[in-house]
């Protein structure tokens, strides 16, 4: 879709959130060639972030933001832009994610708050990301994946120290950098950490994909338990996020089996040739 397109469906779809207007929430604070620009328009720019905390030079850059998207949009309607299909069809989509979220939030806003026992009980399991919660510190060799050159799975098995992979790199006149960084166990992906949580001081980590390799040596290791407080309100937002996950997926199927679904799968294999 072409730029205007892109804005007027955002602008269009903005001025359907907020329901639940308060007396503020319907101020005007701009007029654009006849069209309002409210202060319920500026707290849908901040779903997340209060108005009041931010300051008037970003109030005022918001709304300048504001005024530009309407002035767009305006320009965009003359050309009857919004009776385009692209634009039309744009908008259909827009509005079925606005409604499923919307029936998502509702369902799951129901759901029973996080009990201090379900907290405890998680944080004992994770020991890795609390008790047991480890800094890495990492010197980090960057490189362009160049199979003709390098054979990176046979470097992972081979290579055990920083200097063997300088020296093999150099060999094939491979450019590479230097660089330091560290990490917390707590904030890599399940499905990593049982892996990386065993590393020691000296080993490697090759991460690696089509374009780039990283390559991590890591030089120190230490625990660090995270503190009680933190502890118990990531434990919360964890459990609280599966059980969305859990109960979407729930629904989803419950819903499967109430509907008639047609798929016609020769139609959507004669949209691939």
């Amino acid at each position: 879709m072409n730029q205007v397109g892109c804005l007027l469906v955002v602008t269009l779809m903005l001025t359907g959130c907020h329901n639940s207007q308060s007396i503020e929430s319907t101020q005007t604070l701009a007029s654009v060639n006849g069209d309002e620009v409210s202060m319920q328009q500026l707290y849908a720019e901040l779903p997340n972030t209060s108005v009041a905390a931010l300051d008037i030079q970003a109030k005022k850059q918001i709304l300048s933001r504001l005024i530009e998207r309407q002035l767009l949009m305006q320009e965009a309607i003359k050309l009857n832009l919004d009776r385009t299909p692209e634009v039309i069809q744009a908008i259909e989509s827009s509005k079925a994610q606005i409604y499923a979220q919307a029936y998502i939030s509702q369902k799951t806003a129901k759901l029973n708050n996080v009990s201090g026992e379900e907290i405890a009980d998680f944080i004992k399991q994770h020991p890795e990301r609390f008790e047991h919660r480890k800094l890495f510190k990492t010197v980090d060799v960057t490189f362009t994946n160049a199979p003709e050159l390098l054979d990176i799975k046979r470097m992972e098995h081979e290579i055990t120290s920083l200097e063997a992979l300088e020296a093999e790199l150099g060999s094939k006149s491979v450019i590479y950098e230097i660089s330091r960084s560290q990490f917390l166990t707590d904030r890599l992906p399940v499905n990593i950490l049982s892996r990386i949580g065993q590393l020691q001081k000296g080993d490697l980590l090759f991460v690696h994909n089509d374009n780039g390799v990283i390559v991590k040596v890591i030089q120190n290791v230490n625990e660090m338990p995270m503190p009680p407080k933190m502890a118990g309100a990531i434990a919360t937002k964890l459990i609280s996020q599966q059980r969305k996950q859990d109960f979407i997926k729930a629904e989803v199927e419950r819903l499967k089996g109430l509907s008639t679904i047609d798929i016609y799968e020769d139609k959507l294999a004669s949209q691939t040739h």
